[in-house]
């Protein structure tokens, strides 16, 4: 298995003594639940504008919705379709200011925050890619599978959809055997090698890989390591190995899936509203949320009190909030914890 970076990465290592200035538990606060009386049944992501309304855009009808923060719902656009302010992909939203962001594989519209189409862009490259984050200028970086090649690509991207650079790739049949080049298949990614990433407050992309604990920062084109620690992995359960093998052998091409021996060492990697940068590690060693500062060094360890898998959950930072989305087809939960 192979991680092949597109530009040498210099810098110096920010080391660690593993103690740090803050620690504790962070213990998360049900803000509200959604249910399927509002339509939404495959949460994907979510945003949080500047006076606490939640914006969900649901992966099955493409539509967004709006929630106070109490979770009413307030408004509801987008949905499927060729018109302007509607999708026919939808990746990602982000609001900023008085605006909210919408990428579509071949085209970047921008609405108030009522819902209201302001503008529309078309991309000039047409890709499908996992979680796109984005800037307010439109730039936007996201992990794709490039199906020419057989990668798992992290990109990043101009607002018109042109690729600057790939900070990272990897080949899919060193995970998947199976998966050629120019095939035709569907990857079942479970606790498969991913890029986690992010922007901080002045534009810099940061970003990591999930099996191995280090951070690392755009720096004017060129990636340098803002943290690196040894750490090591938790192995899978014999069980859950032993069930993924039978799935396995049941599945035939175009379908490939992943049978790990142990978990991802970072799951979740977002920035701060300060720039400093909070990763959730699973590791022997430690799991829980791991502060850093915008240069680097550890500022606090925190273990999360939540009866659920943190893992699986999508995460953001607002107004001082770590807001945490448990998606479910039948109610989706969001909870709040305020940040240290």
């Amino acid at each position: 298995m192979k991680v092949a970076y597109a530009l040498a990465i210099v810098a110096t290592l920010a080391t660690c003594a593993c103690t740090t200035t803050e620690s504790g538990t962070l213990q998360l606060q049900l803000a509200f639940q959604i249910s399927g009386e509002t339509g939404l049944v495959a949460a994907r992501d979510l945003t949080v504008d500047h006076v606490g309304n939640i914006y969900i855009f649901d992966y099955d009808d493409y539509v967004i919705r709006q929630f106070d923060p109490a979770g009413k719902l307030m408004t509801a656009f987008g949905g499927l379709g060729d018109v302007p302010g509607q999708f026919q992909h939808l990746m990602a939203v982000e609001a900023n200011g008085d605006s909210l962001l919408a990428l579509d594989p071949g085209s970047s519209t921008v609405f108030d925050l009522s819902g209201n189409l302001r503008s529309r862009r078309s991309l000039a490259d047409t890709v499908v890619c996992d979680h796109p984050r984005l800037q307010p200028d439109g730039r936007w970086a996201a992990a794709c599978i490039v199906d020419a090649t057989a990668e798992y690509k992290l990109t990043y991207r101009t607002a018109d959809g042109s690729e600057v650079r790939a900070p990272a790739s990897y080949e899919l049949g060193d995970l998947f055997p199976g998966v050629e080049p120019g095939g035709f298949f569907f990857i079942n990614r479970t606790q498969a090698r991913s890029y986690l990433y992010d922007f901080t407050p002045d534009g810099r992309l940061v970003w990591a890989v999930s099996d191995r604990l280090r951070v690392l920062i755009d720096r004017d084109g060129v990636d340098a390591t803002l943290y690196e620690v040894e750490a090591t992995a938790l192995p899978f359960p014999a069980d859950s190995i032993a069930a993924m093998d039978r799935r396995q052998a049941e599945l035939g091409p175009p379908l490939f899936m992943n049978v790990p021996d142990s978990y991802q060492l970072i799951h979740h990697l977002v920035v701060g509203e300060s720039g400093d940068v909070w990763l959730y590690v699973m590791s022997q060693e430690r799991t829980g949320l791991l502060r850093l500062s915008a240069t680097g060094e550890e500022e606090g360890f925190f273990t999360v009190d939540a009866d659920f898998d943190l893992s699986s959950a999508r995460l953001t930072i607002a107004n001082g909030l770590l807001y945490v989305m448990v998606p479910s087809r039948a109610e989706t939960a969001i909870y709040t914890v305020e940040l240290p």
